[in-house]
């Protein structure tokens, strides 16, 4: 279109020369008005359509749309595998069950928490199904689990908006296998435990109803572009008052079972630790969360052995940082930690951390 224009404003031209020069005059500047609107509109096409953001990703929050109650989803979720016996069997006392939130594809991440802290106390990891490959999948979910009995695999679509159904069959899990753990522990692949910090958490909160790095006053995130998002017609209020971070929070025992009947209550919204420990157990239960920033929901930014002793757990560690971190805590545990008392201070602030 563009070259069809300017040819015949060229051939207009010429013949300008034989029908006058005023008459000419007015056809140039008619065609070149012409040329110019045209330009301007294929450079506003081109330069929108550099300029418009890409759709947002799919969230995969329809089935909340269909159902949002816990019944409907429990009931049809069957356990694929899981351990024989696990170290709560006949076991009198077991101060804390830890199970971590684990994706079907992180087998690296499983590797890094089972040769560093996952060695120190009951550690399970629970996952669902990847939609890619399952068959293949499950075989080697099974020889990996065969190898180190620790698996508990569900028959669940494992992506990041069925945490909340993911969270719950973790405490139904453990009910049925540990109910004589005095602390559930829940967490993520990729958080790395001190387990002589956080003996120390639990020794100095033994009452705590529900404990972690509680957050206040936070705005609910309505960026579709975002994993955080959170529809309105799931939450139809702009701020959450309260909540424990999802990265490491400790429920007590005594409360498991209260917490679980509960949310078979709730409606469901797919932020698991919003609906946990705010939705079920504050506001419904009225149950207090205890804020404890040595459960942090961040690492050291400065990779000093110190500044990783005292927190009880950190997030988003990759398998080599974790296995790193992981070194200098032991060597810590195995000589003095009294030395570490000088970054306490520093923790009150958030200092060290990002």
């Amino acid at each position: 279109m563009f070259k069809l224009i300017v040819r015949v404003v060229l051939r207009k031209a010429k013949i300008g020369i034989h029908l006058g020069r005023r008459r000419s005059i007015c056809f140039l500047v008619l065609a070149t008005f012409l040329l110019v609107w045209y330009s301007c509109g294929w450079l506003i096409t081109i330069t929108s359509k550099a300029l418009l953001p890409p759709p947002p990703p799919d969230q995969n929050l329809d089935h909340f749309r269909r159902n949002r109650s816990l019944a409907h989803y429990m009931d049809n979720i069957q356990v694929l595998i899981e351990p024989s016996t696990t170290p709560c069997a006949g076991a009198e006392e077991v101060p804390v069950l830890i199970l971590v939130s684990s994706a079907p594809l992180n087998y690296e991440n499983r590797q890094a928490v089972r040769t560093t802290w996952g060695k120190h106390q009951p550690t399970y990891f629970v996952m669902g199904l990847n939609s890619n490959d399952v068959d293949e999948q499950l075989v080697d979910n099974y020889v990996e689990a065969k190898q180190y009995g620790d698996l508990v695999l569900f028959e669940l679509h494992d992506h990041y908006q069925n945490l909340t159904l993911k969270s719950a069959l973790m405490i139904q899990w453990a009910l049925r296998n540990c109910p004589q753990a005095e602390f559930m522990f829940k967490t993520d692949d990729d958080v790395l435990v001190n387990p002589w910090t956080l003996k120390l958490v639990l020794k100095e909160n033994p009452d705590a109803a529900l404990l972690g790095y509680k957050i206040e006053d936070t705005l609910v995130h309505r960026d579709e572009y975002t994993k955080w998002f959170m529809p309105r017609w799931l939450f139809n209020t702009d701020v959450v008052p309260q909540y424990l971070s999802g990265t490491g929070y400790l429920i007590n025992g005594v409360n498991l079972e209260n917490i679980l009947k509960k949310a078979y209550k709730v409606p469901l919204v797919n932020l698991e630790d919003v609906y946990f420990t705010y939705l079920v157990a504050h506001r419904t239960l009225s149950l207090p969360l205890t804020h404890d920033r040595r459960l942090s929901p961040h690492k050291p930014w400065l990779p000093l052995a110190c500044a990783y002793w005292t927190l009880a757990s950190m997030h988003s560690l990759s398998p080599d940082e974790m296995i790193t971190a992981w070194s200098k805590i032991e060597k810590i545990a195995d000589q003095d930690a009294t030395s570490c008392g000088f970054f306490k201070s520093y923790l009150e602030s958030d200092f060290l951390l990002y």
